[in-house]
């Protein structure tokens, strides 16, 4: 009998957006490789058998809970969605569950996953370094389609053979949603900022993020670059901003991952922004013989990044909110030599290709 999760707290009537992970059937050895793979995330709760659920705070509120106790060992899909049905519990976004399946698999440790929202149950394998960079963006308005991408990418149908049960399905060769985030050069991980950072709210169509403050005449050419009027878009009569930018010392030295979750939509639902992506510009932007911007994506391959010259942010915003292209023509044009380094067969199977 898989025990009852911790109801919400007394007062909470705002849904909060968050994943729960669960230590199933994994060694210690595994459940701790898949701790230290996801990092210190915000909003982390340790659940503790007996107490209740602490409210969500952060200026973006999120929950990640994270179950351990040994009476959950073994746990399966089904009866921790039996779990999450109870009148006052908070039902997350996202489970995980690390199983036998993440143990016998060392090198990217799938975690198996699926959607609560999900009446079919749905399972599909995800590992913890694309898990963790997806709770970043669990408050984004289009989560639900970067979860439908993960089911699509992560595995097929559940089809069991007369006899085989559905562990025996689970161990066998799977598909697996972010594999290239955990053999990148530079895996993307997230660790808390030295202070608290403010949030950004994405009010244009391109979001630039300055978090290089070396150099002052370096960051203005490049801002410039960024947002210079394209003679092929518009007439200078026509010219409008396309491009946000940010240009505050609080996010000196900060992290792409920091800022990604930092970042939310515009609260007007009526107003359009386009394909999520921030824009950041970094030490090698400023230092870097080629000045290249970093791209990173906040949905659909959350964690993955390219780099593109700041000439073509301008244009790559105005695209993208048309839908002339999707990012990962995008992503094609720029270099892949940000946090996931990736392979030909990779970049082919950015959002599904």
């Amino acid at each position: 009998m898989y025990p009852d999760l911790p109801p919400l707290p007394d007062g909470e009537t705002e849904r909060v957006p968050g994943a729960l992970l669960v230590r199933g059937d994994c060694d210690d050895s595994t459940w701790n490789d898949v701790l230290s793979r996801m990092g210190e995330l915000p909003g982390t709760v340790t659940h503790t058998p007996g107490q209740a659920l602490p409210p969500a705070q952060g200026p973006i509120p999120r929950r990640l809970l994270v179950a351990q106790d040994p009476a959950r060992r073994g746990v399966t899909p089904m009866e921790v969605a039996r779990a999450l049905s109870g009148e006052r519990a908070w039902v997350p976004d996202l489970v995980l569950i690390a199983d036998r399946g993440t143990t016998s698999e060392a090198d990217l440790r799938p975690l198996m996953a699926f959607l609560p929202s999900d009446d079919d149950l749905y399972r599909f394998r995800v590992t913890p370094r694309q898990a963790a960079m997806t709770y970043l963006v669990l408050h984004r308005p289009s989560i639900e389609d970067t979860l439908d991408h993960h089911k699509d990418c992560g595995a097929a149908e559940v089809e069991l053979e007369p006899g085989e049960s559905y562990e025996d399905w689970s161990e066998g060769s799977l598909d697996l949603m972010g594999a290239v985030l955990e053999t990148a050069a530079r895996p993307p991980l997230y660790q808390p900022p030295a202070a608290p950072l403010p949030v950004i709210t994405q009010n244009n169509w391109g979001l630039l993020v300055r978090t290089d403050f070396s150099d002052d005449r370096a960051w203005a050419a490049l801002a410039a670059d960024a947002d210079r009027h394209d003679p092929r878009i518009e007439t200078l009569e026509e010219y409008q901003p396309y491009v946000q930018i940010v240009d505050d010392p609080a996010f000196a030295g900060a992290t792409p991952e920091q800022v990604m979750a930092i970042v939310r939509p515009n609260d007007d639902e009526d107003e359009e922004t386009g394909e999520e992506v921030v824009v950041i510009a970094d030490q090698a932007s400023m230092g870097g013989s080629d000045r290249t911007v970093l791209v990173v994506p906040l949905e659909d391959n959350v964690g993955w990044s390219f780099r593109l010259p700041p000439s073509e942010v301008r244009s790559m915003a105005a695209n993208l909110f048309v839908c002339n292209n999707d990012i990962s023509d995008w992503m094609n044009r720029g270099s892949s030599d940000g946090p996931a380094v990736m392979t030909e067969r990779e970049r082919r199977s950015w959002r599904g290709w």
